[in-house]
């Protein structure tokens, strides 16, 4: 019987083993994320510095507990300057930052109904509508999506750059 346990014992660690690695080498690796499907030409400049994009945002810089966990800004420009421009956030918002953007509602935006689709948002601004309150501008690009389990934001804007005068 001891025998029998000498062979079977490293047998069964091979087959473990060899099961394992096909497992392993017949998975495909992860593929790369999806890159952005632009609405026309690419930006012409990509920028994330985070706390620079959160104060253009915002009107203020993020306090200690406001956590930034992405952020990023697109702007399209040509010889006369900025076209169009467009940034997303995701931030872990303290409840100072809560109160002011939702509370009291720093930029007069209305609740809406669903969270925008945004084609040329990053892949890591994904996040499962009904789990978000959604506050937008009527007239303008901004929307914040505000997480209703914890304190996470989503924020997006997007506009043109200055109108060019009359020659």
């Amino acid at each position: 019987m001891k025998k029998l346990w000498l062979i079977l014992v490293p047998l069964m660690s091979a087959i473990v083993w060899l099961v394992w690695h096909a497992v392993n080498v017949a998975r495909p690796a992860a593929a790369d994320p999806a890159p952005i499907s632009w609405q026309g030409a690419p930006p012409t400049l990509t920028l994330n510095d985070a706390e620079e994009i959160f104060k253009k945002a915002f009107w203020r810089r993020p306090a200690p507990a406001d956590q930034i966990q992405y952020a990023e800004r697109h702007e399209w420009r040509d010889a006369e300057g900025l076209e169009r421009w467009q940034w997303f956030l995701v931030v872990s918002a303290s409840p100072e930052l809560i109160k002011y953007l939702r509370d009291d509602n720093a930029f007069g935006l209305v609740p809406a109904s669903a969270a925008p689709v945004v084609s040329e948002a990053p892949v890591w601004f994904r996040f499962k509508p009904e789990e978000f309150t959604v506050m937008q501008a009527l007239h303008a690009g901004m929307r914040l999506m505000f997480s209703n389990s914890d304190n996470t934001l989503y924020a997006t804007d997007s506009g043109r750059g200055f109108t060019k005068g009359a020659p």
